[in-house]
C-alpha cells in the first residue's frame, strides 16, 4: 500500500538521511513518477527536504564536520594541491572551495605573483596569512560550524560581481553520470555559482571519491577543465576525460 511505502520511504532516509531519486526507485521497486509523487507528498508535511537531483531528511545536514572529513586521506589531499598548483599561473584569480582537498591547494602558491585568492571557506582564509603573497577576496554570509564556511544570499551576492579565471572545487562523489556531487544544498548553490562565473573549473578529488555519490549535483564533468588526483582512475574515466578534452592529472 501507498501508505506503507511512505512510511517505508521517511524511516530509509531517516537511516540514510539522504538518497537520489534513482536510488530511491531501485531501492522501493517504483517508477520515477511514482517516487516523485510520493517525495512531494512528504515534503508538503515538512518531513523531507527535496534538494537538486534528490532528497534530504529535513533539518539535518548529513555533510561530516570539517574536522572529522580534515583527518581522513590526508597524504591523497596534499598531493593533489600540489599536482594542482601547477595548473595556476601569475596573474590568476582563483576560487577555492570549502572542501577539504581543494584547501590544500593555497600552501603550494607561495611564489606566484599578482595571485588573487576568493573564497568562502574560513579555512582557506586562515590558511593565505600563510601566504604573504596572496590577495584574498572573502565571501560572507550564513557561517556553518559545520562546514567552516559561509552560504546562502550573502555568499551568492558576493560572487555576482565576480570574474573568476578558475574555480578550484573539492566533492563527496564523482561519477561519469552523477557528476559531481555533495550532500549541502547550501554549499552546492555556492559551488555552482562560482561555476558559473568562472572560465574553467578543476575538480580536486581524492580516489575514494570516484564511484560514489551525494544527493546533490553541483558539477556535470563535461564543466570540467581538469581533473586532479591521486592515482589513476578506471579506464572509463580516463576515456571520458580523454574525449572531452579534460586535463587529467594523477
Amino acid at each position: 500500500m501507498r501508505t506503507d511505502r511512505l512510511h517505508q520511504l521517511e524511516q530509509y532516509l531517516i537511516r540514510r538521511r539522504s538518497a537520489t531519486l534513482p536510488e530511491l526507485c531501485g531501492q522501493f521497486g517504483v517508477s520515477m513518477n511514482t517516487i516523485r509523487r510520493d517525495i512531494r507528498e512528504l515534503v508538503e508535511s515538512g518531513r523531507l527536504a527535496k534538494v537538486y537531483g534528490g532528497v534530504v531528511l529535513n533539518q539535518q545536514d548529513p555533510t561530516l564536520p570539517y574536522t572529522d572529513r580534515s583527518q581522513s586521506a590526508v597524504a591523497e589531499k596534499q598531493a593533489i594541491g600540489r599536482l594542482a598548483a601547477r595548473l595556476v599561473e601569475s596573474g590568476d584569480t582563483l576560487y577555492v572551495d570549502s572542501g577539504t582537498t581543494a584547501v590544500e591547494l593555497i600552501p603550494h602558491l607561495a611564489g606566484l605573483e599578482r595571485i588573487t585568492v576568493v573564497s568562502n571557506s574560513l579555512i582557506v582564509q586562515n590558511r593565505i596569512l600563510q601566504v604573504p603573497d596572496l590577495t584574498l577576496i572573502a565571501i560572507g554570509g550564513q557561517f556553518s560550524r559545520r562546514t567552516l564556511s559561509c552560504s546562502g544570499p550573502g555568499a551568492i551576492a558576493g560572487l555576482r560581481d565576480l570574474r573568476i579565471r578558475k574555480a578550484f572545487m573539492s566533492a563527496t562523489g564523482v561519477g561519469l553520470e552523477t557528476g559531481a556531487t555533495n550532500y549541502s544544498p547550501y554549499e552546492a548553490e555556492v559551488k555552482r555559482t562560482a561555476i558559473e562565473r568562472s572560465r574553467e573549473v578543476i575538480l580536486m578529488a581524492d580516489h575514494s571519491k570516484f564511484g560514489k555519490t551525494a544527493a546533490i549535483c553541483f558539477c556535470p564533468l563535461d564543466r570540467l577543465s581538469a581533473l586532479v588526483t591521486d592515482r589513476k582512475p578506471d579506464d572509463a574515466m580516463v576515456e571520458f576525460c580523454r574525449s572531452h578534452g579534460i586535463a587529467l592529472l594523477y
